[in-house]
């Protein structure tokens, strides 16, 4: 499952609003379980007394299925493999497989939900783990996943008293304190979102998507020393991981330091992209002059016709207007 990110993304995303500064993850429909093998909008497969419409008949595949999974055991065993070869398709095949020999195993149920979540597949990824929850609602894997999806469709209450209910049984469970820390800084909690990201952090000590996520926290309760020193030290952790270095522009920014914002921009954008994301931030704050100026300077320094530029000046000139 795609993990969720705060990041910048300026041009596209700032004008969202403060809280769209984040890249964060994914029809919905209970189903039979024929169709945990599909995905949405995909025809349904039944799966007893064997499972069709995934692998021809003739595969060399489906031949293999008659002699090595003859039970739940050799068919878990067989989608483990693959899952962990990467090959999440014919791993999938098997953990539904395992379904067939015994219905109600959690733990296929868990891979099954996590391999559609991971491929934007909701409907089915949900409904693996409902299923799971019936069969024990305190597993914690399940509730898990399935409040991730839920916060990434919206579903922001729903999601708040799974990952809730998910960490209360597994504190372990640094991806669902991620998504509360998330949620706190949505409705502007940013105190409890602080301490959401410092609970993940001790499971994943010094992952930098945490840190950076810990820092957005503080640059959106104002303390942007704080969250300076935070990016900085996921860029120090990781020099490749862009969304520190853009966020490290947006403060720079936000204090006037026009020359040190697009030094830390350039670390993942060109020159012309850099100036105009500065004069983005300018245009949110209501710096038309700067603004302009910025949007200018990135229009003369494309080799090209740029686009984003052009529109974001056309759109300044037509709010002045």
């Amino acid at each position: 499952m795609t993990e969720s990110i705060k990041f910048i993304n300026l041009s596209s995303t700032l004008a969202k609003g403060p809280h769209a500064l984040r890249g964060v993850f994914f029809c919905l429909a209970f189903v039979n379980i024929g169709a945990l093998l599909t995905g949405c909008g995909s025809e349904l497969v039944t799966i007893k007394p064997r499972i069709t419409g995934l692998f021809d008949d003739k595969s060399s595949l489906v031949h293999e299925v008659r002699e090595i999974t003859v039970d739940a055991q050799s068919a878990m065993k067989r989608a483990d493999q693959l899952l962990q070869q990467g090959n999440k398709d014919e791993a999938l095949y098997y953990y539904v497989r395992v379904l067939e020999f015994d219905s109600e195993n959690k733990v296929a149920l868990n891979k099954i939900g996590a391999i559609h979540a991971g491929q934007g597949n909701n409907g089915p990824a949900e409904t693996a783990y409902q299923l799971v929850l019936k069969l024990e609602p305190q597993n914690a894997t399940a509730l898990e996943g399935l409040g991730l999806i839920q916060l990434n469709t919206g579903k922001q209450a729903e999601a708040k008293q799974s990952l809730a209910a998910a960490v209360a049984v597994d504190p372990s469970l640094w991806r669902s304190f991620n998504g509360l820390g998330l949620i706190a800084d949505q409705n502007g909690d940013y105190s409890n979102a602080s301490q959401y990201y410092e609970s993940a952090l001790k499971t994943k000590p010094n992952m930098p998507m945490l840190v950076n996520n810990l820092g957005y926290s503080k640059y959106l309760s104002g303390d942007w020393r704080g969250a300076m020193q935070l990016f900085d030290a996921v860029s120090k952790l990781d020099a490749k991981y862009n969304p520190a270095w853009l966020n490290q522009g947006l403060v720079y920014a936000r204090q006037g330091d026009d020359a040190a914002a697009i030094q830390a921009f350039m670390h993942v954008l060109d020159e012309a992209d850099a100036y105009n994301n500065l004069g983005y931030i300018y245009m949110l704050n209501d710096n038309a002059h700067a603004a302009s100026e910025y949007f200018q300077k990135a229009i003369s320094l494309s080799p090209t016709y740029h686009k984003l530029a052009n529109e974001n000046l056309k759109r300044l000139q037509a709010s002045e207007n």
